[in-house]
């Protein structure tokens, strides 16, 4: 049970250095009650080979704030500011009679993925079509993978402004301000997205689970879930496809395309939760098919330690070239832009 233990601490620490005092406090006292041996073990135990990778407290918690939302749990509504609660620490006792009360609930909501394809981390989608006309593309498909409701494929339709122009859709009614760069790409115009599909092995269905994805917005920061509530505004009437597939059948799928035009793969905070097996599927299927001409981008923003990089690979003529395109925080803050080629 070390594995648990390991991922609550991991959790309750990124939790305080991402802003949610109220989640890393109610972290913290679920790590010393595991080390008393606690209701949290029977709780957590057995329920994942990988407690750290499948963010398994992320599971428990997302739960909690889900019940709060839709008025299964009043006690924890009374907390969570998302739920107009005050704010204050939610007691392990509390969370835990939550837990025996709403046991199938929890058991099923433990057993399913996490879905937090954070809507900030649309910073890197309009920050790489900003950059694509730097390597000669002028329109791209865009293809993702995790892409939970779809709410990022509307990245064209909301707005970044960088203190210095706007990338995106100026006066959208998502516009993320200036203080989310800290270093930000110069605005030079961006490619055109022509096509935009998802894929996703647990899709979330706007019309009839969007509290699922607003569970996972921690209650106490009160801009993120406002930025995705703007989000599913506009992202709901657009109807994004998102496959329910694995990553590699489906991108090898879509590789069976033969339109010629460029497409961008992209996937944020995603990797950690593939098997091996899949990994390698579909990195080289990426690699074969832009070793053999297909125009293509595979950028990805995944964890490097307290922020994110996010790399690119860009295939053109059979020839690949390496980019590490900016370091950004995990939901899309601080977001640092680098433009750097990289040596082979």
């Amino acid at each position: 049970m070390p594995d648990v233990r390991e991922a609550l601490e991991i959790q309750a620490v990124a939790c305080r250095r991402l802003g949610s005092v109220q989640y890393a406090d109610l972290l913290d006292a679920m790590v010393a009650d595991h080390d008393r041996g606690g209701p949290i073990v029977a709780i957590l135990s057995g329920r994942t080979d990988r407690p750290v990778h499948d963010a398994l407290p992320l599971r428990l918690l997302g739960a909690l704030h889900h019940a709060a939302l839709d008025g299964r749990a009043p006690e924890l509504a009374a907390r969570f500011p998302s739920c107009g609660g005050d704010g204050g620490p939610v007691a392990p006792d509390v969370a835990y009679d939550v837990i025996d009360r709403l046991r199938t609930f929890v058991d099923d909501a433990l057993g399913r993925g996490v879905q937090t394809n954070e809507v900030g981390r649309s910073l890197c989608h309009l920050a790489i079509a900003n950059w694509l006309p730097s390597v000669g593309i002028g329109e791209f498909d865009w293809w993702e993978v995790g892409a939970s409701a779809g709410l990022n494929l509307s990245f064209d339709h909301y707005a970044a402004d960088t203190g210095h122009g706007v990338l995106g859709r100026d006066g959208s009614a998502l516009t993320f301000p200036p203080k989310m760069f800290t270093t930000p790409p110069r605005v030079v115009g961006s490619a055109r997205c022509v096509e935009r599909l998802g894929c996703d092995p647990d899709p979330v269905d706007l019309e009839r689970d969007a509290v699922r994805l607003e569970s996972f917005v921690w209650p106490d920061q009160s801009e993120r879930r406002a930025r995705l509530l703007a989000a599913i505004a506009i992202t709901r009437p657009l109807r994004h496809r998102v496959d329910r597939a694995s990553a590699d059948d489906w991108i090898v799928d879509r590789l069976r395309d033969l339109n010629d035009r460029p497409a961008v793969v992209f996937h944020s905070i995603v990797w950690q939760y593939m098997a091996p097996d899949v990994q390698r599927r579909f990195r080289d299927a990426l690699a074969a098919a832009g070793d053999s001409g297909r125009a293509l981008v595979w950028a990805r923003m995944e964890p490097a330690g307290p922020h994110a990089d996010l790399l690119a690979d860009v295939w053109q003529k059979g020839e690949r070239t390496r980019f590490h395109l900016a370091d950004v925080g995990y939901h899309g803050q601080e977001f640092a832009w680098l433009g750097r080629r990289l040596s082979d």
